[in-house]
């Protein structure tokens, strides 16, 4: 009975892909705020959450009553929270007051990425004339520093959407204004590609024919990639909300530095849970694509050209009839 409850409130919540571990970050938030006002942090010289844990011990239905009113607030707060990590990945645009500071932080990574670009394509140094050991250690030494440059050029080019195929320019029109959502469209954007298939279109029809371990994974990892991006969100939250703490000069003024460090954490991590899910993505497209096709009735491709051909027919199509998934 109890399960059949919870199903049911899964799906009036948020659908398949809701839990409780959705709600983590809302609530983590508003604890942590009753925490700091609750517990004298901003108006007592010495504040304690002694008090509050000892009324809270004394008084179990107390306790019952906050612990629900912190889970219904954090359901109430929840498409903010959507909302919250949308702003993340990067799409400023639905927000005018935005535009003029997604135009900058788009540029940054366009530049970003354009330097990178030519810093992996530095040329190699001569070799030396001798062959005295001063003369063959200092070619060594260049050369070594030269490829970790490369190294690290070709690390930050793939973080960004790959060139269209056969020309040299990049995708500018699909930069993001952050990392992470740059993350999100190289992967989204080399799912299909290689096969000449558009993910945004074609996705929502091979969907129905993931195997359910994939599907599952899949699903997994937008679950951590949601929940680690509200993390940052909400941490840096309490980072402003906590900033007055830095003039106490005692252990709370640790509290907006610790969320500041927190913060920066669960973005990495949400970053390479993005990297990740490219990597699943490209996995359903290398394995379910041909059952895309058969589930539309198209005769198998016998030679890759005809199923690259094939492929950008059907992406066409399918984009003029207005099936573009919004990502």
């Amino acid at each position: 009975m109890f399960s059949g409850i919870l199903q049911a409130g899964t799906k009036v919540l948020g659908g398949a892909r809701f839990s409780l571990v959705n709600l983590m970050p809302t609530a983590f938030f508003i604890a942590s705020v009753v925490i700091l006002i609750a517990s004298g942090a901003y108006t007592r010289p010495k504040p304690s959450l002694t008090p509050l844990f000892d009324k809270l011990s004394k008084s179990p239905g107390l306790a019952v009553a906050a612990a629900f009113g912190i889970f219904l607030i954090a359901v109430l707060l929840r498409p903010f929270q959507v909302a919250l990590v949308q702003f993340l990945e990067g799409y400023w645009q639905r927000w005018p007051p935005l535009g003029l500071a997604d135009d900058l932080a788009t540029e940054r990574h366009r530049r970003l990425l354009n330097t990178a670009d030519v810093m992996r394509s530095a040329q190699k140094p001569d070799r030396p004339a001798g062959s005295e050991f001063r003369d063959v250690a200092h070619y060594a030494r260049r050369l070594r520093k030269i490829r970790k440059v490369q190294r690290r050029a070709t690390t930050i080019v793939d973080r960004y959407p790959r060139p269209i195929e056969g020309s040299g320019d990049f995708v500018d029109d699909r930069l993001m204004p952050t990392l992470l959502g740059n993350v999100l469209r190289d992967g989204e954007d080399n799912a299909g590609r290689r096969y000449g298939l558009d993910m945004t279109i074609v996705y929502p029809r091979m969907y129905p024919s993931l195997s359910s371990k994939l599907d599952s994974a899949i699903s997994a990892q937008l679950d951590i990639l949601d929940t680690g991006s509200a993390l940052c969100v909400v941490f840096a939250l309490i980072a402003i909300l906590a900033l007055p703490l830095i003039a106490r000069m005692d252990r709370w003024s640790l509290v907006p530095l610790t969320a500041v460090l927190m913060s920066a954490l669960a973005y990495r991590g949400a970053i390479a849970t993005a990297r990740r899910h490219g990597r699943l993505l490209a996995t359903a497209f290398d394995l379910h694509r041909f059952d895309m096709l058969d589930a539309l009735h198209y005769e198998l491709p016998l030679t890759p050209q005809d199923e690259l051909d094939l492929n950008t027919s059907l992406s066409r199509f399918l984009e003029s009839h207005g099936a573009v998934m919004r990502m």
